[in-house]
């Protein structure tokens, strides 16, 4: 299960009249739990040049998926909301997620966060789309890439010895031979 934490930053930059002003900015990072938060924004804003920051705060989102893409000028909220139904007690409720989705616009966004969810099984309904302040989004582990095997190993299928009938067979005959 992921975990995201929203990060909100404030550091000194130099803006476009040459001013040195403060930011305050917020970003999106995975992690494990609170510290390990705070120590990978630290290291992610120190990677982009800005080593005298201050973290202002961290908070646990309840974003259940995040939907990059690489053309998203801006990250949406979206509300996602179905009908579960329990079998069991014959009732229905309502679940409510949330998903952060890279767009350049709204409808953007709810094409984007549609077409994420057109598998599910259920009717699913979007009521709400809001822009969030959070400006980038760090994973935990970037893309993960399929890792080559090495030429001197082998997979452990071409150790293994395929189960054969002839021991099951064996322990019927003995049964049928105690059995006369």
């Amino acid at each position: 299960m992921q975990t995201w934490f929203s990060c909100k930053v404030k550091y000194q930059k130099v803006d476009e009249h040459g001013k040195q002003v403060r930011a305050n900015e917020t970003y999106l990072v995975e992690a494990i739990n609170f510290t390990e938060a705070e120590t990978r924004i630290f290291e992610i804003m120190e990677e982009y040049g800005n080593s005298d920051i201050m973290v202002a705060g961290i908070t646990k989102t309840n974003f259940s998926e995040i939907v990059n893409y690489e053309d998203g000028q801006y990250w949406y909220k979206a509300k996602v909301t179905w009908e579960d139904f329990d079998e069991s007690s014959g009732k229905s409720s309502k679940v409510t997620n949330y998903m952060l989705v890279a767009a350049n616009n709204v409808k953007e966004c709810f094409e984007r966060a549609e077409e994420n969810l057109e598998n599910m099984m259920v009717p699913v309904d979007i009521p709400s789309i809001a822009l969030s302040p959070i400006l980038d989004v760090f994973p935990l582990f970037g893309e993960e890439e399929e890792e080559q095997i090495p030429a001197n190993l082998k997979p452990i299928s071409d150790f293994e010895t395929p189960k054969t009938e002839t021991a099951v067979d064996e322990d019927d005959s003995a049964e049928s031979d105690m059995e006369e």
